[in-house]
């Protein structure tokens, strides 16, 4: 009778951790549909229509080419003239970037190469906003093209490997020495340029340029820098310098010319800075909007500056601005 009783102890409890077990699961599998239900909530047509605007605005797409279109079963059914510098491709990788994908769909259709593509943009299994995408010859955005001379000192070697690896295009800009000279080998090798900038704080004696020096000498610290910087894409000199209005000046200006290479006076070119009351982002965006349509423009900034701005940068890219290499916009 005993044995018996025990058996039936047994099943029962097992019978009541099983009903534990089915509740357990019934709750979280409710718990875990409610997080799922939050994070793919429907969006009003008006809601992404907003966010479309700004996904376009982003791209420097303006407010006049952008037609909404009346009598459609669409809710919201819009034209936009596309200009012809502005891949499909890039539009699309904007929406996915200002849309929360779990939220809505975007599906795109090419109904001719170059010519009109579709977008549609779904929300609870409803297509909320149905987008008609036209190259047009008679738009077209900001085209301005900005290089940058990044100083680059000795003391910065902290920056040197996100700079050897940034994507976009600039000058490095170095002063003569033994680190600048084994430097420019990881500078070539990642498919960057460099600039040799003359100033009074030239240091080491084979590349000093000093206004006590003989004629002759001051030849052989030119040759030396010549010869160690021979893929320089120009020489950029401190014209505020005690170098730029000594007597080395007219005789440096003149090797150079012999050699067939290029000196430029820093004062042609803005330094990207901190001024008092303004910050960087301030500073630099500043100076972006007030390039003309087809103007190129070439600023000096330090490695750290530069770095901070990289947000900056690829927002103006999306904008349609391009930036490259100084060189290809000076000469």
């Amino acid at each position: 009778m005993k044995r018996l009783f025990d058996q039936k102890k047994i099943i029962n409890i097992l019978f009541i951790a099983a009903a534990a077990i089915l509740v357990v699961n019934l709750l979280v599998d409710k718990f875990f549909l409610d997080k799922n239900n939050e994070g793919n909530s429907e969006l009003s047509s008006a809601e992404i229509d907003s966010t479309f605007h700004l996904g376009l605005y982003n791209l420097g797409i303006h407010k006049d080419w952008i037609k909404k279109q009346k009598g459609s079963e669409i809710p919201v059914n819009i034209s936009v003239r596309i200009p012809n510098d502005l891949p499909i491709v890039l539009v699309l990788r904007e929406m996915n970037s200002v849309f929360d994908t779990n939220e809505v769909k975007i599906n795109s259709v090419e109904k001719k190469i170059g010519g009109s593509t579709t977008l549609n943009f779904i929300s609870g299994e409803k297509i909320k906003l149905k987008a008609s995408l036209v190259y047009n010859d008679k738009v077209r955005r900001k085209s301005a093209r900005v290089g940058f001379i990044v100083n680059r000192t000795d003391v910065d070697n902290e920056n040197d490997s996100p700079l050897l690896g940034y994507p976009e295009q600039f000058a490095f800009m170095l002063i003569p020495s033994k680190n600048s000279a084994e430097f420019i080998k990881k500078i070539l090798k990642n498919g960057k340029e460099y600039i040799i900038y003359l100033n009074d704080n030239i240091d080491e004696l084979k590349f000093k340029l000093s206004d006590d020096y003989s004629p002759l000498r001051l030849k052989n610290s030119i040759r030396e820098i010549v010869g160690a910087f021979p893929q320089a894409v120009f020489f950029l000199i401190d014209n505020k310098s005690s170098l730029f209005n000594s007597n080395v000046y007219p005789l440096l200006k003149k090797e150079l010319e012999k050699r067939k290479i290029k000196l430029l006076e820093e004062s042609r070119f803005k330094s990207l800075s901190y001024a008092e009351k303004k910050d960087l982002f301030e500073i630099f965006n500043n100076a972006l909007d007030n390039i003309n349509s087809g103007e190129d423009k070439v600023y000096i900034i330090s490695a750290e500056d530069f770095l901070s701005l990289n947000p900056e940068i690829i927002k103006y890219r999306k904008l349609g601005y391009r930036f490259t290499n100084p060189s290809a916009l000076l000469f």
